[in-house]
């Protein structure tokens, strides 16, 4: 009885070993993903951008995670750039030119796994056409505090990275409209530092090609 024991824990044991074997192979591990820091380098003179660096999230601490990244040209071709660590992390870029539009497209995923994963130019160009083919803008941060309505951040995107000029109306309470213009090269993020006490939060906005 007593041997029989010894041999179901064994079992038990191998089947363990075994299945930690397979995780590690990366063949279970969920995909990795990552985040990119960016901005519009100063010397471009707010045009083109910069890839700061990304930021890796990875189920597996000893699997080898690739990162690809497309970047739109102004010239409308997409320049491809790898990256790759072990594990979850940062992976510094410092990838900049004035040239870049602001529309980038990023992914990350094991090594090992790599076949059928990594995006083809023609993908690319699928994903960043499903966007849309006018620009846009959207309030992406706000929040309500002691001071009334803040809007933190927005987002604007154009489909080729053309200079744009926009409208934001801010709704008041007492009725009416707030307005703020402000121009913008391209795609990206954009810090818009706007409150008041009398901003109910909402908001329309319009943008133009100029």
């Amino acid at each position: 009885m007593q041997s029989l024991k010894l041999l179901f824990a064994g079992l038990i044991v191998t089947i363990l070993l075994s299945s930690h074997t397979v995780l590690n192979n990366g063949g279970e591990y969920p995909k990795p993903v990552v985040k990119i820091q960016s901005e519009k380098p100063e010397v471009c003179l707010m045009k083109g951008l910069l890839l700061k660096k990304g930021l890796v999230k990875s189920a597996s601490a000893s699997a080898n995670v690739e990162v690809l990244v497309f970047l739109q040209q102004e010239n409308g071709h997409w320049m491809k750039k790898y990256y790759n660590r072990r594990g979850s992390g940062i992976i510094p870029m410092n990838l900049g030119d004035c040239s870049f539009t602001g529309n980038y497209h990023a992914l990350a995923y094991y090594a090992n796994q790599k076949e059928g994963q990594a995006l083809s130019y023609k993908e690319v160009l699928h994903l960043h056409n499903s966007k849309g083919n006018t620009p846009k803008f959207r309030v992406t941060r706000k929040e309500k505090n002691e001071n009334g309505i803040n809007f933190i951040q927005g987002e604007v995107f154009t489909p080729k990275g053309e200079t744009v000029e926009v409208t934001l109306y801010m709704e008041k309470k007492e009725g009416g409209w707030r307005k703020k213009h402000f121009k913008y090269f391209g795609s990206g993020k954009i810090d818009l530092d706007i409150h008041g006490k009398d901003l109910t939060g909402r908001y329309k906005a319009s943008i133009q090609v100029i």
